[in-house]
């Protein structure tokens, strides 16, 4: 025979003490639990019944973990799955009905709300977002709806904010170089190439950056022409430039601009 001999609150759990033959035993469980087999102080258990509760009490504990886990933050059917692999339960659908009866885990809401945050607070790409919840597990026909709320207004909206984010850092950058670190940048937040090209002028125009491209240019330039003189090259002085600015991302125009304003010579 198995008596109730002392229960106390404990956080959110109870701190459960059972007698038997004058030893004690203390279990960590869920209020739940003790209202499901109404484990008040006093009340005695039978042998066979105490079996049921400690595997009650044992599967409660492990739930306790998956509880915790879910809390944390949301997490979808794949997370919980992978949890579970963790802690080597079994009867995962005692835990995932569980957690589905509280709301807990609802892939449909984790989703609306997952879309929601990456658009409106991260401003994130359809690209990455898609991704993102795939790897979450998340079916495709789940995403692709969700995703419906994403119109070419927020798009373009958000591709304007990480370009003018990035553009403060590129002001002296040749224009190629610059137009492709905007585009690498964005696409890296998960926009497409066909979204980010036509906004791209309004922040990096190429006649407004001429003037200051042919600056960086003149002094990379007497850069690499004091580099050509210290040793021995193939090449002319202007055909190493050339190949060497290139190569830094300045327009050919603006390198036949310059090597034709006889700021440099073949010697």
């Amino acid at each position: 025979m198995y008596n109730v001999k002392n229960l106390v609150k404990k956080g959110k759990n109870y701190q459960l003490t059972i007698e038997n033959n004058d030893q004690e035993t203390t279990f960590n469980v869920s209020e739940d639990l003790i209202v499901e087999y109404r484990l008040l102080q006093g009340k005695v258990i039978e042998d066979n019944q105490f079996k049921t509760i400690k595997a009650a009490i044992n599967k409660d504990s492990y739930y306790q973990k998956v509880l915790k886990f879910s809390l944390f933050k949301p997490r979808t059917r794949k997370e919980i799955f992978a949890y579970l692999d963790k802690l080597q339960v079994e009867e995962y659908a005692y835990y995932l009905t569980k957690l589905e009866k509280t709301k807990l885990l609802d892939d449909d809401s984790y989703t609306k709300n997952f879309v929601h945050e990456a658009i409106f607070f991260k401003r994130f790409g359809p690209r990455k977002i898609r991704e993102d919840l795939r790897l979450k597990g998340i079916k495709i026909e789940l995403i692709n709806e969700s995703l419906t709320i994403y119109n070419e207004v927020q798009i373009q909206e958000n591709i304007n904010f990480w370009l003018e984010k990035k553009v403060k850092s590129l002001q002296n950058k040749p224009f190629y170089k610059a137009q492709k670190s905007l585009f690498d940048f964005c696409m890296g937040k998960g926009f497409d190439y066909e979204d980010i090209s036509p906004l791209i002028g309004n922040f990096r125009s190429e006649e407004n950056s001429k003037t200051i491209e042919l600056n960086l240019l003149s002094k990379e330039a007497s850069h690499l022409s004091a580099k050509y003189r210290k040793k021995e090259q193939k090449l002319s002085l202007n055909q190493f430039l050339i190949t060497k600015l290139l190569a830094k991302g300045y327009r050919y125009d603006l390198i036949k601009k310059y090597l034709e304003g006889g700021q440099m010579s073949d010697e």
